[in-house]
């Protein structure tokens, strides 16, 4: 059975221009086969970069954990492509979802934190269907407490049983599963998968494309194009352009017709940073 290991990420005052508060979801699909392996892979990594027993890894580490202060730099960034290049080895798959919460939501979900989860939720469908299986998804537990994590569990439960408008995600084996990112590796790196994503996709500069550019070769994607599929932005009306100067996609597909890139009449089709 293969698993999705996912985590949110959000960015509150994205500097990229006319993109308002986003809010997100992703992570790593692994094959079953794999899993265990790429766990052991990630360990080992976090052992010979230094990390003390246990002490986890995140892209944007608190106070509390060893990285702040002993892993940075180019040496944090190199880490981090290490784990990356593991996770590709081990023939793992990357899917984000992103919304920008001053739009209206795409399903009919009460808050756009549980509209990024459903389209989410469509995604690891996909991708299990394509592996032919059935799959599991493991989500890092939320940081509210244990009545967050319920409400969470109990909203990812309710997606599943009724399904989104285009997708009943009955390739996913039981409801939603969560645990604390800190006894499991793999929930770190859903952590940088996600973060860094989200950062790149608000316009960070500095630290997140060098590591994005090695998320870029893990996205999931349908006959070449990673838009949409490994990496949704909603409202695509506003943001399609984005997928061409940050994925490199050469066609935005809509209901199976594909238009070349840039879209003239749509924001950014002059460039990333062009919302004009």
């Amino acid at each position: 059975m293969d698993i999705f290991f996912a985590d949110d990420a959000r960015q509150r005052n994205p500097t990229r221009p006319g993109m308002g508060p986003i809010v997100a979801i992703g992570g790593v699909y692994v094959p079953g086969g794999y899993v265990s392996k790429l766990e052991k892979a990630l360990d080992r990594l976090c052992v010979s970069t230094g990390f003390p027993p246990g002490d986890e890894f995140k892209w944007s580490p608190g106070r509390e954990l060893w990285m702040r202060d002993y892993l940075v730099g180019k040496a944090r960034e190199t880490f981090f492509i290490q784990a990356l290049s593991l996770a590709r080895d081990h023939r793992a798959r990357a899917t984000i979802v992103i919304e920008d919460v001053n739009y209206q939501k795409a399903t009919k979900a009460s808050t756009p934190e549980e509209d990024v989860t459903g389209l989410f939720l469509e995604r690891a469908h996909w991708q299990f269907k394509v592996a032919d299986t059935d799959g599991i998804v493991v989500a890092d537990r939320p940081g509210g407490g244990r009545a967050d994590e319920d409400q969470f569990l109990a909203g990812c439960l309710e997606l599943l049983q009724g399904g989104t408008r285009y997708v009943r995600p009955d390739r996913i084996a039981l409801s939603v599963l969560s645990t604390p990112s800190k006894l499991v590796r793999l929930l770190q790196l859903a952590d940088v998968v996600a973060s860094c994503t989200v950062a790149l996709v608000g316009g960070e500069e500095r630290f997140a494309p060098p590591v994005f550019d090695h998320i870029r070769l893990l996205l999931s994607n349908d006959s070449g194009r990673k838009g949409g599929i490994g990496l949704k932005i909603h409202p695509d009306y506003i943001y399609a352009n984005l997928y061409h100067w940050l994925l490199g996609d050469s066609r935005f597909v809509k209901t199976g017709t594909g238009t070349p890139f840039p879209l003239a009449e749509r924001p950014y089709a002059s460039g990333p940073d062009q919302y004009g």
